[in-house]
């Protein structure tokens, strides 16, 4: 059994590899100096996860939060076609994982009900990506011939830019839910457990640092555009609203690590959290301070509690936990409501911070409702009325962003062009519909129920209680700073969000096994399924996916979206340009396709390649009209270029007047001007289009 799981792995890694080459070359930027950064730092992560799952694991664990701007330092700022970097990273990580577990005997811990649920998700997300990649591809290549630049919905988004809307969130919440299984399968001991905290502890210490000289000395300095103009601090993150998110959620366990730990370790946390209340006031996300103040007050309640049960039992512990460590919390959470409501403050630069300013002015019950202004009315509206006409699959997984638009265009709702619906549980279900919403409030629901096991199971006298007590509160932060943002594109957060609460969940099993005692992998890798629990997944999952397949190839369709919204599918064709005698003409990349109402018999189509080698090597051209969205296509004629001349090629096609069809010119090869020349062109070139002609039926002019 041991021989097959290693060959399996091992083609999981064969193909995950080859996967992983096509999702970099497409997705990364392949800016030299970009590249430099990037690359060593993913080949650590390989090495290291391959020999040591332990040591990868921690080196993840350092760099993911320090890596998220790296590609602004290259003048990279738009968040498509550019893969996170943190994703880039757990991708690499992931892989040398595998190299491990091909070599290495693997041990999984499976038996945590999260799992039902967890892999019930994860199957609606493989269906809904499939199907949803096929919709936007126009169904390749069972319809179409090619995945076209078709335009999927009214803000212009190619299937290119949807086809990486899909892969994008998928990984969102794959990449996420894979880190907390490798969490659960590799932190077995208090020790890695520890080790896991203070690497946080670092990194988070190097992240605030780096956001303090922006602060002090430049804004600048890898940051984005949009956050240098708002004079927001993201430090090493995507933006600031996701460092202020980071600091939300990480601030309750490096404080319940202050509690823990003793010397050194102890002043170096406490001197993290003083910085991290800093810093959080310019990283103008409201919602993340309100988290952090209340998971704060939960970590007061439940640190209380074992300290007065400690004094109760006249625990000898007590002078280890150190009564002022109590006291210390008090003061800060006494610290960050004196910031935030008091006219004048010491800190007069945090007081007039922008994130302070809005917050206590949104604080006021008369204001309340301005928290939610910008949102309810628009992309929370969307996003239900995604879910009130495809209640229980959605729109598809990466669809959420595409399909606005179009309902902002349907309602005469304008809300420019978002990111995400900024609500997780309506994002979700305005992509996998009720189906993932009730999958994700179970999964929520397992999470919270061991919580309370992981509580319960360690002991009052165990300090590392407080470690647990932290990632409880940090988990809080998370669970209230998503119902206004969603972090879609912030892997860094859902990778935070998980590795606390693979904590929770590894505490809890070290404290019922103990220390140095392992459970049996054959124990761990069972998951029991009952047999009405099979039978209901398997309906559900059949049903979820020809629904969803239903309406992909009708309402959903971009055919039916074409129509609908008055799409104009011009694809593969660069801007229109003059010729200095002023003849109008777009080049056409590898293919090109536009859409004409042919107004009389014969169609003018007027062509010009200008391939440098075209005498030697000439160009093929096929030229087709496409009617039905595809589901007809016939060829017109088939060219054979050796000149740089225009040449105007004429075809009598009678049948089609008065109907609109789409005209498409496949080019045999391109040319690039900058690489073949030198020119600043880079775009890779087929032939250039001149304006499409019409006229009656007679004998046709000119050679096809």
């Amino acid at each position: 059994m041991d021989k097959k799981n290693r060959l399996i792995f091992l083609l999981a890694s064969v193909i995950y590899a080859i996967s992983l080459y096509i999702f970099y070359v497409r997705y990364v930027p392949l800016v030299k100096d970009f590249q430099i950064a990037l690359v060593p730092i993913t080949f650590i992560a390989i090495i290291l996860t391959s020999v040591n799952i332990q040591w990868g694991t921690l080196f993840f664990i350092f760099c993911f939060p320090l890596i998220n701007n790296l590609p602004y330092f290259f003048g990279l700022y738009e968040p498509l076609p550019l893969a996170p970097t943190a994703l880039v990273l757990f991708l690499f990580y992931f892989l040398g994982w595998l190299f491990y577990n091909t070599v290495h005997k693997s041990e999984f811990y499976l038996k945590y009900p999260i799992f039902k649920p967890i892999v019930l998700f994860l199957i609606i997300i493989f269906a809904s990506g499939i199907i949803t990649f096929f919709r936007y591809a126009n169904f390749y290549p069972f319809l179409s011939d090619y995945v076209y630049e078709l335009m999927t919905n009214a803000f212009g988004v190619t299937a290119g830019g949807a086809i990486m809307s899909i892969v994008f969130n998928s990984l969102n919440y794959i990449t996420g839910l894979a880190f907390f299984f490798i969490i659960l399968s590799t932190a077995k001991s208090k020790e890695f457990i520890r080790k896991i905290v203070i690497i946080l502890c670092l990194s988070t210490f190097l992240s605030l640092a780096f956001g303090l000289f922006q602060h002090l000395k430049n804004m600048k300095l890898g940051n984005n555009p949009i956050s240098i103009t708002q004079e927001l601090i993201n430090a090493t993150f995507k933006d600031g609203l996701s460092f202020g998110a980071y600091i939300a959620i990480i601030i309750p366990l490096i404080l319940g690590a202050f509690f823990a730990f003793k010397a050194m370790l102890r002043i170096f946390s406490f001197f993290i959290i003083i910085l991290s209340l800093y810093m959080i006031f310019f990283t103008g996300s409201k919602s993340s301070l309100l988290a952090l103040v209340l998971s704060l007050l939960l970590l007061l309640f439940l640190s209380s509690r074992v300290i007065f049960h400690l004094i109760k039992s006249k625990s000898l512990s007590l002078k280890r936990i150190n009564l002022s460590s109590f006291i210390i919390i008090v003061l800060i959470f006494a610290i960050i409501l004196s910031l935030l409501f008091l006219e004048k403050s010491i800190l007069e630069e945090i007081s007039k911070s922008r994130t302070t300013s809005i917050f206590k002015y949104k604080i006021h019950l008369r204001n309340l409702k301005v928290i939610f202004s910008g949102r309810a009315d628009t992309l929370w509206k969307m996003a239900v009325l995604m879910i009130k006409d495809y209640p229980l699959t959605g729109v598809g997984i990466g669809g959420y962003i595409i399909e606005s638009s179009n309902y902002s265009k349907m309602y005469k709702t304008p809300i420019g062009i978002p990111e995400s619906a900024e609500n997780y549980l309506l994002q979700v279900g305005s992509e996998l519909g009720l189906v993932g919403i009730l999958l994700v409030l179970w999964i929520f629901w397992e999470i919270a129920k061991q919580m309370r096991r992981s509580y319960l199971k360690i002991p009052n006298n165990d300090k590392n209680k407080f470690i647990l007590i932290g990632a409880i509160a940090g988990v809080l932060s998370f669970f209230l700073i998503i119902q206004t943002h969603t972090f879609i594109g912030s892997y860094e957060i859902k990778y935070t969000f998980w590795l606390l609460v693979g904590l929770i969940f590894s505490m809890g099993r070290i404290a019922e096994v103990g220390d140095k005692k392992e459970l049996k992998i054959e124990q761990e890798q069972k998951l029991h399924w009952s047999k009405g629990l099979k039978i209901s997944s398997a309906v559900l999952i059949l049903l979820f996916a020809g629904v969803h397949l239903w309406k992909s190839t009708h309402s959903l369709s971009l055919k039916s979206r074409t129509e609908q919204f008055g799409l104009e599918q011009d694809f593969g064709l660069n801007k229109l340009e003059k010729t200095n005698d002023g003849r109008e003409f777009r080049w056409t990349r590898s293919y090109g396709g536009l859409t004409i109402k042919i107004e009389r018999p014969v169609i003018e189509i007027p062509l010009l390649a200008s391939h440098p080698d075209i005498r030697r090597n000439p160009i093929k051209v096929k030229i087709y009209l496409v009617k039905n969205f595809f589901k007809q296509k016939k060829l017109l004629g088939e060219l054979t270029l050796t000149e740089s001349i225009w040449k105007t090629y004429e075809y009598s096609i009678p049948e089609e007047v008065n109907q609109e069809v789409i005209l498409l010119i496949k080019v045999s090869r391109t040319w690039n001007p900058l690489k073949t020349l030198g020119v600043p062109d880079p775009r890779n070139l087929g032939v250039a289009i001149g304006k499409i002609g019409f006229r009656d039926l007679s004998s046709i002019r000119g050679k096809n």
